[in-house]
């Protein structure tokens, strides 16, 4: 079964297709390429992903689906995420000072 450590291999196959040249008809070189391109569809995957657990709460989907359209949508921010610099450590040291922060009224 697949977990988290999947991610990082991910990673190094967008950093991968980023940094050679020999990539170049590769889909995640040319997203990399265009980043308004990459930002549309990070926004395009993000509703994907909506519809499909609005879909699965109202027994109209399936958890295999969001499943497919939250892949989409984590590679898809990877890409943006790695055309603008920024590593998934970062992120994830993000997501960790959250966490220990105190928490705020309103904040999740």
């Amino acid at each position: 079964m697949a977990d988290e450590r999947f991610l990082a291999t991910l990673w190094k196959t967008i950093e991968a297709r980023r940094d050679d040249p020999a990539e170049a008809e590769s889909y995640t070189r040319a997203l990399l390429a265009a980043p308004a391109k990459a930002r549309r569809k990070v926004i395009e995957e993000a509703y994907e992903v909506v519809e499909a657990q609005q879909g699965l709460l109202a027994g109209q989907d399936s958890k295999e689906h969001l499943a497919l359209e939250a892949a989409d949508l984590v590679y898809h921010l990877f890409v943006v995420l790695a055309s603008a610099g920024v590593t998934p450590a970062q992120v994830y040291g993000a997501l960790e000072a959250r966490h220990g922060a105190p928490r705020r009224p309103g904040s999740p």
